[in-house]
């Protein structure tokens, strides 16, 4: 270990120091490779010299960062020895394929004083771990060449001192050297704190004597000929606000030794800044506070940018949040319309969506009716700002009607009278172009690059969210369609008898139900009405619900009635192991008497208005729905439809609502159905016409409940005596 360090010792400059250096360490400790790194001015650590290391690894890692989490950085900002693996590195980097290797590596800061001059790296394998003797000999190694190094790079950079013959150590005036290394680090200090407008300041606190330099007097915004040197001007320059947190800061740092804080100052012009200080406290003979010396800063343009910037998080994370919950292109431009425009403080807005090479309007609000006929016909035209954005790729700034039309002067493109600033913004998902968005002002307005990123981020989002919905559309549009092809298409006549029926497919997102209705006439003149709800909503869901209602009907054809037909129901769906139940009410009505045999499987159970409207509801006992067991029982419920009275079966769509109990919503029902009635029966001006009437009703807004539940409804009405 002595022939080590007076081999250090004697290195005539840096370089060879440092090849030193590297050289007794690997060989000292059997490593295999090394490399050192050297901490320059602007703080990065940049590589000296290497042995042993993969070409590509040094590549890419020429330079580091002096607040990267890399070993090599951590060692050197927190001045202790670093030890690894190099697996952990290949996570982060998995084509460095030198990483692959069983290898361990320890990084030792080359330390003088509080400095650090850069990091020695070591590698060695794994099977081979450092003893504290290797610890011992790579700690020597790092103190003696950084000791070594700092005078040694003294001297390359300002040559010896006068008078002296040559560099070497035993002829260096070390004093000289050690006077013109602080004055260089304090004329680099002083430039850097110029250019990052930082200033300085002492403060005497047993007098309350503060002596700031020039620039920090100007951050205050204060004469430097008047400044006064009280400590007390500082305090009242505190924004009231932050005067707690200030002095918790001061009283701390007495304690601490050291001070930060990050306050806002009043200027005597009244404006507001944001400052950061830093400092240490040097004590008195007494041990007491006696000087804090520390250096001050002004960030409130960091701190705009950090507001700027999460106010544009938040602005699109609510967007994103609202576009979620949007299901088709009429939520988004919904969407559009209720959440976007109020945010950005815009009052119009156009989308357009592609189809089949041209631009259609998709949606618009606050452009008077001649600028939507333009808008209707725009995307027929090549030479239009739409078009442009699509082509492209990027969005159009307009901040005034005047620079739009120096740009689009055709007189079929001239926008709105009251639009004054427009943004243009290309549509384009993953999956290719969607269309275009224009927003409109009414006042003219300058776009901030912050007005940029969150034109960019809603266009993203939109495209996005329109090209989800056109998706969802189309496939919900295919699914309703199998739907409907399942259902009846139209109700065959039944003498003697009114019947309507409805169905709403009111389930959320793509998904379709298993709502179902039926009428299956019989030779004796009567019929069978049939409404279900297959359990779920999805396309096994209607699936099922088809299967069930063809094999009911091929019952029904076969001559069973209420009773036997719900057990032949019951027995096919058991069959169909689907693990899916079903409700069911089948109510057989006999013709021209209007007898009624009512069976029902766990459904609700039918309402009845007699034709002076009166609604009750029929006391059908009930059992579990289909498909629990393949022996069920249905028992029957006999009654029967007077002249003019009217039975109504429904699904639980009707009266399942999230703001209402099942009792109020079969109340509110039941008054609807009974109203009806009675007008129906009283004839006159405004009485209602036919059955379809009270059909529509029961299925609009005011009783079910959109996007719920799907709704199926059937009613059948006996005609009233001539």
């Amino acid at each position: 270990m002595r022939d080590a360090v007076i081999r250090l010792l004697n290195c005539p400059d840096s370089e060879t120091l440092l090849a030193a250096a590297l050289d007794i360490g690997l060989v000292g400790i059997r490593a295999e490779a090394g490399a050192v790194y050297l901490a320059e001015d602007d703080g990065w650590l940049r590589l000296a010299v290497y042995k042993g290391m993969e070409k590509e690894v040094m590549d890419r890692f020429p330079a580091v960062a002096p607040d990267s989490s890399l070993p090599l950085a951590v060692a050197v900002r927190e001045q202790r020895p670093v030890h690894g693996l190099a697996e952990d590195l290949l996570r982060r980097y998995p084509d460095l394929d030198a990483l692959n290797a069983r290898i361990d590596y320890v990084v030792m800061p080359l330390l003088v004083d509080n400095r650090c001059l850069g990091g020695l790296v070591v590698r060695f394998p794994r099977t081979s771990a450092l003893s504290p003797e290797d610890d011992q000999l790579l700690t020597m190694v790092a103190d003696v060449c950084a000791h070594r190094l700092e005078h040694l790079l003294v001297l390359e950079r300002f040559g010896p001192p006068a008078g002296v013959p040559g560099p070497g150590p035993d002829t260096a005036d070390h004093e000289e050297l050690v006077r013109r290394a602080r004055h260089s680090r304090r004329t680099r200090l002083e430039l850097a704190m110029s250019g990052g407008n930082v200033g300085a300041f002492e403060w005497d606190i047993p007098t309350g004597t503060v002596i700031w330099d020039e620039r920090l007097i100007k951050l205050f915004g204060l004469d430097p000929e008047r400044f006064d040197a009280q400590v007390h001007t500082f305090l009242d320059a505190i924004h009231p606000e932050d005067r707690a947190a200030m002095e918790r800061a001061m009283q701390t740092s007495m304690v601490s030794g050291e001070y930060h804080s990050i306050h806002r100052i009043i200027r005597p012009d009244g404006a507001i800044r944001w400052l950061e200080a830093k400092g240490t406290i040097e004590s008195t003979p007494d041990g007491d506070p006696g000087l804090m010396v520390g250096v001050a800063w002004d960030i409130t343009e960091q701190r705009e940018r950090a507001t700027r910037r999460e106010a544009r998080r938040e602005f699109v994370l609510r967007v994103t949040s609202a576009f979620a919950a949007a299901l088709t292109t009429e939520d988004i431009i919904g969407t559009m319309t209720g959440t976007v425009l109020p945010e950005l403080g815009a009052h119009a807005m156009a989308i357009h969506l592609e189809r089949d090479g041209r631009l259609v309007l998709a949606g618009a609000v606050g452009y008077p009716p001649e600028s939507m006929d333009r808008l209707r016909l725009i995307g027929t035209e090549d030479d239009n700002p739409m078009a442009e954005v699509l082509r492209e790729g990027r969005p159009l700034f307009f901040t005034s009607t005047e620079a739009y039309r120096r740009r689009f002067p055709a007189d079929r493109l001239r926008p709105a009278c009251n639009h004054h600033a427009f943004v243009f913004l290309p549509l384009t998902s993953a999956d290719g172009t969607v269309g275009t968005c224009l927003i409109s002002y009414e006042d003219p307005r300058d776009f901030s690059p912050d007005d940029q990123v969150i034109g960019a981020a809603i266009s993203g989002i939109l495209a996005q969210s329109l090209a989800r919905a056109r998706l969802s559309d189309v496939f919900r549009a295919r699914m309703t369609e199998l739907q409907e092809l399942m259902m009846p298409s139209t109700l065959p006549r039944l003498p003697g008898f009114d019947v309507a029926a409805r169905y709403l497919p009111a389930a959320e997102g793509m998904q379709v139900g298993g709502d179902w209705f039926d009428m299956m006439p019989r030779d004796d003149g009567g019929a069978s009405f049939v409404i279900g709800d297959v359990q779920g909503h999805s396309a096994q869901a209607a699936g099922v619900m088809g299967q069930l209602r063809t094999a009911l009907r091929a019952h029904a054809s076969d001559g069973y009635r209420a009773e036997h037909l719900m057990a032949r129901g019951n027995q096919t769906l058991w069959g169909l192991d689907t693990e899916r139940f079903a409700t069911c009410c089948i109510a057989d009505v006999s013709p021209r008497a209007g007898h009624l045999q009512i069976v029902r499987a766990g459904h609700p159970s039918p309402l009845q208005s007699e034709a002076d409207g009166t609604v009750h509801e029929l006391a059908v006992p009930g059992t579990v729905p289909l498909g629990y067991a393949p022996d069920d029982r249905y028992p029957v419920f006999h009654g029967q439809l007077r002249p003019g009275a009217a039975l109504l079966l429904f699904t639980d769509g009707l009266v399942d609502r999230p703001d209402r109990s099942y009792d109020e919503a079969v109340a509110a029902v039941s008054t609807a159905f009974g109203r009806w009635m009675g007008k129906a029966r009283d004839g006159g001006p405004g009485a209602p016409a036919d059955l379809e009437e009270l059909a529509d009703i029961l299925v609009s807004d005011a009783f079910t409940y959109p996007g719920y539940d799907d709704v199926a409804v059937l009613l059948i009405r006996r005609d009233p005596l001539p």
